[in-house]
């Protein structure tokens, strides 16, 4: 059966169940959600053997406090927010343990799972909260967490830990090179826009959220346009008339009527996530 495992203390700055998102929803108008970093996600569930689509907790840079209420095995993978536990690893709590995340030193997104993951309600299939579609609720103080229940989690023997190889935790300080492929209007940007968006640095801006990463740099000139709205999809650039592009995240609209110059290649989706405002990133072509 379910445990309490944990008490909420302080949600911080925002924390929430994910997980990998709804799937078959888009044209209800439904975005499919899930965690912004999958990668720094699904490690957390690997190191604990969780299932691939086991919710997790994911916490906006810093201020979140937990308290064990009985010994369990989590992991802490994402953003340093200066963790009270080792992170990127398998660790043990004893109860009356405090977690704490008080200070964010590099990343966005900062991801907490628990052995059998968190017992979380499931919307359309998905126990992802998505706040401006009420679907499911964002963690306030005083909310108990549960796991689901199964078999608990221990280390195969004569093994003293379980940590995430090195090569695997990403520098969030770096400036990232993101794949992007040509979107829909690609060839009807100039010459001279598709080299301007491709060559210079640009900057992730404080308006930037789940929604959407806003992006600042020398702008681009779309010119106004008559479009049809258009599906799109998580990663899509669009560049409205200021010429300063858009991408789309996981909370994202399905549609959209701004010319769409490129997508962000699926798997650098979550690098662009844990830039924090003022970080600097490139695009290259994926072709």
């Amino acid at each position: 059966m379910s445990a309490h495992l944990l008490e909420v203390l302080d949600p911080g700055l925002g924390a929430t169940f994910q997980d990998r998102g709804r799937v078959g929803w888009r044209r209800f108008g439904v975005p499919p959600g899930g965690a912004m970093d999958d990668h720094a996600a699904s490690w957390a569930n690997v190191l604990l053997d969780n299932p691939p689509d086991a919710p997790v907790v994911e916490l906006l840079l810093q201020g979140a406090r937990f308290l064990a209420l009985h010994d369990c095995w989590i992991a802490v993978c994402g953003a340093d927010a200066e963790a009270s536990v080792p992170t990127w690893r398998a660790v043990r709590l004893r109860a009356d343990d405090e977690v704490r995340f008080p200070h964010n030193r590099s990343g966005v997104w900062t991801y907490l799972a628990v052995e059998g993951g968190f017992d979380a309600p499931r919307l359309l299939g998905s126990a992802s909260v998505y706040t401006r579609g009420r679907l499911g609720t964002p963690l306030v103080r005083g909310d108990i967490l549960l796991n689901t229940p199964g078999a608990p989690f221990q280390l195969p023997a004569y093994v003293a830990g379980r940590s995430l190889a090195w090569e695997e935790r990403r520098n969030y300080d770096a400036t990232p090179l993101l794949r992007v492929w040509p979107g829909p209007q690609w060839s009807q940007f100039s010459e001279a826009d598709r080299a301007a968006f491709l060559d210079q640095t640009w900057t992730v801006t404080p308006q930037s959220d789940r929604v959407g990463y806003r992006l600042s740099g020398q702008p681009l000139t779309p010119g106004r346009w008559q479009m049809i709205s258009e599906p799109l999809r998580v990663g899509t650039v669009q560049v409205p008339d200021d010429g300063r592009p858009i991408v789309m995240m996981r909370d994202g609209p399905t549609v959209g009527g701004y010319p769409k110059l490129g997508v962000v290649d699926a798997h650098d989706v979550a690098r662009l996530a844990q830039c924090r405002p003022g970080r600097g990133l490139k695009f290259r072509m994926a072709v």
